[in-house]
């Protein structure tokens, strides 16, 4: 009980910060609590045209309102609960990824930063679409756990999943990338693979045809219907642990990650062949295909996706949105990825011809400090492609300078060049997001037990190693690249399509990411009473406790900024202007 009392305590306390001090709607709550006054009058044929969303916010305050009522304090308070929840159903993810092996404690800790992620925890005392919108998300992806197991053939798999779905894209209209296409993608490379573990190690390996040209991926994703998906700590995007180009002539240095898209591309064109494992993938695949064929319809009989205000939310190609996702992952969960951010500079330096014969010296191999020279010149050389070509600046953005984005993009625009001299860092951003996902399974096991030995020799290790980890992270083993793949597909159907940029559309990519960043499990070891201090002290994740004082941190000082430090506009005197996300 101590998490989430730990959760409760600075939620209600900006909760009653926010109502004492903020006593009218605020900002968009103008539009949202006039439309939800409007419901529990009944009056459900009134609909504002600026409300862009679907009207789950309101139907879920006028189902409680016989209860709680429709005044403001408790329509922002039904957020509260619902962030409470969040952090439960959180919890409750971890266990179904990992029955009987998971960490109790650290999964606790986990959902508590979650909630405590400021976009989310700042929103939770206002009255915004967006903490319900990710429990309902979230609520989702919990019952799509729940039928993925013993559970999967229940008869009450489809109506569960498309009845969630469907209640999910009544709060937001792009969760339908999380209700439908992430978990799809999902479930369609589990029902590919079929082959034995012996044919997939061989592929890992890169034996000779197996895995070690794309001929070979082919052939044998062909022939034995496996999935090239090797785990993301073992995988390269270069293809290539040497610096130069010249080391892509070899046949066994093509990219992983593009071995891993060939591979599920030939199962797919293979899958007609064999009508009943068709058959059987479609029944697989048949809650998404309902809830994507219901939101097609939906979007069909409005003329557009979003339903009102449709001239400022016109969908347009907007690349660089994918750019500004790594700082954004990186600013708020660096805890988490401190140990990759420190090796990069090592990386670059160990690749420098002068200082080559110190690379037996480092723990690491050199793939694993930091991208290679040429590739990191390739992706910054495209980034900036991207940043002259296609940067949107939605009028929005540097018209109203209560959010923070006005003053990032008011620094990133002027002068010029700052736009292009930043590309760097989005492209280490996202290498070092993509290693913690994929990182070493944290357990702390190897502990020294009553008779003094170790759990588990490395041996054991590297024979588990060779085996393919699930495709779903299970909280404490890394990330395999289908499933780098199939969240960064999510991710960019959802982003690239957004010419507004705003911190808010970024929560379900940072928690679909963040939730599956290993963890240390040590929490079996926390009730051994030979340890010494400093043993039971490294049972801890310390990236957890350090990722909670930064949030609170952050909370605080946005927090601060919204009460304490707002300005009036000179055309609306007397009118209070908060600085918000």
């Amino acid at each position: 009980m101590a998490l989430p009392a730990a959760q409760s305590l600075p939620l209600l306390a900006w909760s009653k910060l926010v109502n004492d001090a903020v006593t009218e709607p605020y900002l968009d709550e103008v539009f949202h609590v006039r439309q939800a006054q409007n419901y529990c009058q009944n009056r459900f044929d009134v609909w504002d045209p600026k409300i862009t969303t679907p009207p789950g916010l309101y139907l879920l305050s006028y189902i409680v309102s016989p209860v709680v009522g429709c005044d403001i304090f408790w329509l922002r308070s039904l957020n509260v609960f619902c962030l409470v929840a969040l952090q439960a159903v959180v919890t409750w993810t971890y266990p179904l990824r990992k029955p009987g092996g998971y960490d109790h404690w650290a999964s606790q800790h986990s959902a508590l930063n979650v909630t405590l992620f400021p976009p989310l925890f700042f929103f939770a005392a206002l009255y915004y679409t967006d903490v319900p919108s990710t429990l309902s998300v979230l609520i989702f992806y919990w019952l799509f756990l729940h039928f993925s197991g013993p559970r999967k053939f229940s008869p009450l798999r489809t109506p569960a999943l498309v009845l969630s779905g469907i209640s999910s894209l009544f709060f937001r209209q792009t969760n339908i990338f999380w209700v439908a296409i992430f978990p799809a993608g999902l479930v369609l490379v589990n029902e590919l693979d079929r082959a034995h573990d012996a044919v997939k190690n061989s592929m890992y390996r890169r034996e000779e045809g197996f895995g070690d040209t794309w001929t070979s991926i082919v052939r044998t994703s062909w022939k034995m219907s496996a999935v090239y998906d090797p785990a993301v700590r073992n995988a390269s995007i270069s293809g290539t642990n040497l610096p130069s180009l010249q080391a892509l002539q070899y046949s066994n240095t093509q990219p992983d990650y593009g071995k891993t898209a060939i591979s599920i591309a030939t199962l797919c064109l293979k899958l007609p062949t064999h009508p009943t494992r068709l058959a059987h993938t479609l029944q697989a695949l048949l809650p998404y295909i309902i809830t994507t064929l219901t939101f097609t319809i939906l979007i069909h009989f409005n003329g557009s996706v979003v339903l009102g205000d449709k001239s400022n939310h016109t969908a347009t190609l907007h690349l660089p949105q994918l750019l500004y996702l790594w700082p954004y992952l990186t600013f708020f969960s660096w805890p988490l990825l401190y140990p990759y951010l420190l090796t990069i500079p090592f990386g670059l330096f160990a690749q420098l011809p002068a200082v080559a014969t110190l690379e037996a010296m480092l723990m690491f191999k050199r793939r694993r400090l930091g991208p290679q020279y040429w590739l990191l010149g390739i992706c910054v050389g495209v980034a900036c492609a991207v940043v002259h070509f296609n940067t949107i600046v939605h009028p929005f953005t540097l018209a109203d300078n209560r959010h923070y984005t006005f003053y990032v993009f008011r620094r990133l625009m002027n002068p010029w060049w700052v736009k292009f001299a930043v590309t760097p860092v989005y492209v280490l951003c996202a290498w070092a997001c993509m290693q913690a996902m994929g990182a070493r399974p944290l357990d702390v096991s190897v502990y020294k037990d009553p008779a003094g030995k170790k759990n588990e020799d490395k041996s054991s290790q590297q024979s588990e190693d060779r085996h393919k980890p699930p495709t779903l992270p299970d909280g404490s083993s890394g990330a395999t690249t289908s499933f780098v793949l199939i969240w960064l597909a999510t991710t960019t159907l959802q982003l690239v399509t957004a010419p507004l940029v705003e911190p808010r559309y970024l929560i379900l990519p940072w928690i679909f990411w963040r939730i599956h960043v290993p963890l240390q499990n040590g929490s079996a070891q926390l009730a051994r009473t030979d340890l010494t201090f400093r043993e039971r002290l490294k049972t801890v994740d310390h990236r957890l406790l350090l990722e909670t004082v930064w949030l609170l941190l952050i909370n605080a000082g946005t927090g601060y900024m919204f009460l304490y430090q707002g300005f009036e506009w000179p055309q609306e005197p007397g009118r209070v202007q908060r600085f918000m996300w």
